[in-house]
């Protein structure tokens, strides 16, 4: 696979989730919106399953309709998140190490784009120990705009010094991820079954090829 790039995701492709984002978002709602919460709990927890990947302060604004609400409820759901990690933890979905090792030692640097905030990803940084394991790492507010808008990519791809999207490979495991690499245009376009959304999900928003996780990517190199 001739490549210039090749930027993951983070929560369910390349580190473990078991539920925390949305166990996160849960305490966020609760915490900020408790009149509200009861009625629309079911509805607000669907569309935090549905727009996985997206910027996180992007979904609450979304949902509460009022920048200073959903910076409210993106603080809190920052704390549960990171809360969270501190007890429970956080390792890598298994072969992600070694994926990394196997494309740099090409020559292609690996890039991290994710829907949390640069304070947030950088506690899951330091908890995997993964500042020297990729080249860059970038979150929504340094690009300009979270998935599906391919700012994140784009802006990596300049850093990077990788002109040609079509050179490159994107992996992820939500609808979000996968619709950023189309509209990036790129041509090696992996959905990831280890994270929120199914084969016919990814497939549907312009995956290139679905596989169970990022170890089954390791064979391309």
């Amino acid at each position: 696979m001739n490549l210039e790039m090749a930027a993951f995701d983070v929560a369910g492709t390349t580190v473990k989730d078991d539920g925390i984002v949305i166990e996160a978002f849960k305490v966020a709602f609760e915490n900020t919106q408790p009149d509200l919460w009861p009625t629309k709990g079911n509805e607000w927890t669907q569309y935090a399953i549905n727009t996985m990947g997206q910027s996180k302060i992007e979904v609450f604004t979304a949902l509460l309709g009022d920048a200073e609400k959903a910076n409210q409820a993106n603080v809190a759901f920052e704390e549960a998140y990171v809360n969270e990690v501190a007890e429970q933890g956080v390792e890598p979905i298994p072969g992600t190490l070694e994926l990394f090792a196997a494309i740099r030692e090409r020559g292609i640097p690996v890039v991290l784009t994710t829907g949390f905030s640069r304070s947030t990803l950088n506690v899951l940084l330091t908890e995997l120990g993964w500042f020297d394991l990729v080249d860059l790492t970038v979150t929504p507010e340094e690009a300009g705009r979270g998935r599906p808008h391919p700012d994140m990519l784009k802006y990596a791809a300049q850093k990077l010094d990788a002109p040609s999207p079509e050179f490159s490979l994107v992996v992820g495991d939500t609808e979000s991820d996968m619709k950023a690499g189309v509209a990036f245009g790129s041509k090696n376009i992996f959905g990831v079954l280890s994270g929120a959304h199914d084969r016919d999900q990814l497939i549907a928003s312009g995956a290139t090829s679905v596989v169970n996780s990022v170890a089954d990517i390791s064979s391309l190199f």
